[in-house]
């Protein structure tokens, strides 16, 4: 089953470590992976996720949590 973050008027109301999660990419492609961590970018108001794929590589990029899919 497969479903987004839940977002309240303050932002996530559950919490993003130790989720799996799926992000389309590239040429048809999926990126798989954990998130490890989070950041919040000042500058633009927005929360970045830090994903490690599950043989240890990061991702090459850190996206928002309304970007991924958890998968359960």
């Amino acid at each position: 089953m497969e479903r987004k973050f839940k977002y309240g008027r303050f932002g996530l109301t559950e919490n993003p470590v130790g989720k799996y999660v799926a992000l389309p990419w590239k040429d048809g492609r999926t990126l798989l992976g954990e998130v490890i961590g989070s950041t919040y970018d000042y500058v633009r108001g927005m929360l970045h996720l830090k994903v490690r794929h599950f043989c240890g590589d990061m991702w090459p990029i850190s996206p928002v949590p309304s970007a991924v899919t958890i998968l359960e």
